[in-house]
């Protein structure tokens, strides 16, 4: 455990002394709190998803895509920079690198999703609007974790199979799926089959189940309930997570072996 915990600190350090994670992971997310606020404010309030408590979910889904992009860049980099190459002659296993990159991925989500939330709290307090409650908070931390997992180990299987040129292009592909396709500042719900097909996807079930929990509004006016969209997508961003980790475990055990 050590070994893990060893490689954590140093991954953390690393990522810590990058701008990035402070511009995409926690700058960003701010932003676009305010700006879709400030928006809907000048459009009288007539945008359901752009109200706090629905755009609370949907920002949380979003800014998780930044920590993938971070760790693709810090496993490409070291990769390229024969880092891991020499880690390799050392008595650490795959688990070990995996885990160490994991936990700095969940450090990360972990503190987005405590900024999204004050963000949305100091937001609730200037629209003078009601706010999720510490349990409903709690509850929505727990049921975002697959979709930050899914993410986490996404970002290390592109930073494994990708150099550090292509890692964040790939990146940039997700990020932009996951604002689309996860109805982060959309009404999905309004655009029919387009709808249906993102059920499949882990982006829009993820914010579709945050907003139950927040007990927002759709654009049609009617409130997030568990119905079959969530029941769906609980299955859909069940088979993803698992997929990414699968596919991270394989992808790294390979790359280990032709590396030694």
């Amino acid at each position: 455990m050590n070994k893990v915990v060893n490689f954590y600190k140093r991954n953390l350090k690393e990522i810590l002394r990058d701008p990035i994670i402070y511009v995409f992971c926690i700058g960003f997310p701010i932003a676009m709190f305010f700006l879709f606020y400030i928006i809907n404010k000048f459009s009288n309030g007539h945008t359901p998803t752009f109200e706090v408590l629905s755009l609370l979910p949907g920002i949380i889904v979003f800014s998780y895509s930044f920590v993938m992009l971070t760790l693709a860049i810090i496993v490409s980099k070291d990769k390229q920079t024969f880092f891991l190459k020499r880690l390799y002659s050392s008595p650490m296993k795959s688990y070990h690198f995996i885990l160490g990159y994991f936990l700095v991925g969940l450090f990360i989500g972990l503190l987005q999703t405590l900024v999204c939330v004050i963000t949305g709290f100091i937001i609730s307090l200037i629209a003078n609007v009601g706010f999720v409650s510490i349990g409903n908070i709690l509850l929505l931390i727990i049921t975002q974790l697959p979709i930050l997992i899914t993410n986490i180990f996404l970002g290390i299987l592109f930073g494994t199979i990708f150099n550090d040129k292509s890692a964040p292009g790939i990146c940039s592909v997700f990020i932009t799926l996951a604002g689309i396709l996860g109805g982060c500042w959309m009404p999905i719900e309004t655009m029919g089959g387009f709808e249906t097909f993102c059920r499949f996807l882990p982006f829009y079930p993820s914010v579709y189940i945050g907003r139950i929990i927040t007990n927002s509004k759709n654009a049609l006016g009617i409130t997030y309930s568990f119905n079959n969209v969530a029941g769906l997508g609980l299955i859909a961003i069940s088979l993803f997570m698992i997929s990414s980790i699968i596919l991270t475990i394989i992808a790294f055990k390979k790359n280990m072996v032709s590396d030694k």
